[in-house]
């Protein structure tokens, strides 16, 4: 019995066939996910001098107390991919943006989030985002007021969203705000990147883009990313979904999530 209210409740959840819940994110929430998930075994951000990228072994050589995977896999992919200038969508306290401040002073970082009460953490736990950060949605209509980057990023971003089409509308605005690269650090369970991606770009959803390549990043920590370049890199390339998957828990659930959405989709102008 006990089992069977459980699993109600747990497909019942706002985000189990919708958008994350994102009006309980908040600013306690987000110090209870960092104190009891992160601090305890990561910092959120680097000391002057305790990061440095490794240009020979193209790794993240880490002096100080361990960044968490997704940190390290984010900071080696700018060290791999040079950016002058990189783009976080969905930035929320900003702990990345201001990890990529210290570790590459010389790239110029901007961010956006949905919600100005993480735009305000973020200010807050690191004022020198100031004049950096706005409002954003990337599931509205792209807006030309938008920054573009040589670099534009997201960490576990897109997989949340499922409503109707909205993750097709992410990114392919993702895209069109990129001058190079889209760096994707998801659960790639959660949608069918790869095959989402191809049909976007095959069908004319990609603005901008002559070529379209796709990369498997594999960070020292462990942690995997989706490269989506306008050049080819000298990285593994990725031709389908499973690939990304390999050595991942099988989720069932998820799996069939992102078949639905995939099937949402109607691409370009045919008949």
């Amino acid at each position: 019995m006990i089992k069977r209210i459980l699993d109600i409740f747990y497909k019942t959840r706002t985000y189990y066939g919708d958008d994350f819940d994102w009006s309980n994110y908040t600013k306690r929430s987000y110090y209870r996910r960092l104190i009891n998930n992160v601090q305890d075994q990561y910092h959120t951000t680097p000391q002057l001098g305790e990061v440095i990228f490794d240009d020979e072994q193209k790794k993240v050589i880490n002096r100080g107390v361990p960044l968490h995977p997704n940190q390290l896999l984010l900071l080696e992919a700018i060290g791999i991919l040079s950016p002058e200038s990189v783009h976080e969508a969905g930035c929320g306290a900003g702990d990345h943006l201001a990890s990529i401040s210290i570790v590459y002073p010389h790239v110029q970082c901007a961010g956006g989030d949905r919600a100005r009460s993480q735009l305000d953490l973020a200010l807050s736990r690191h004022p020198n985002l100031s004049g950096s950060l706005g409002l954003q949605d990337i599931t509205m209509p792209y807006s030309r007021r938008w920054p573009r980057s040589e670099l534009v990023y997201t960490q576990a971003v897109v997989m949340h969203i499922h409503t109707a089409v909205s993750h097709f509308v992410a990114l392919s605005n993702l895209a069109r705000m990129t001058k190079k690269y889209l760096l994707l650090i998801e659960n790639f369970q959660s949608h069918n990147f790869v095959s989402d991606i191809n049909n976007l770009f095959g069908n004319g959803h990609f603005a901008n883009w002559d070529e379209l390549h796709m990369h498997r990043l594999d960070a020292s920590s462990g942690s995997k990313a989706l490269i989506v370049s306008k050049m080819p890199l000298d990285l593994p390339k990725i031709h389908n979904d499973r690939q990304l998957r390999e050595h991942s828990c099988r989720s069932v659930r998820r799996l069939k999530k992102a078949n639905i959405d995939s099937d949402n989709g109607t691409f370009g102008y045919s008949y």
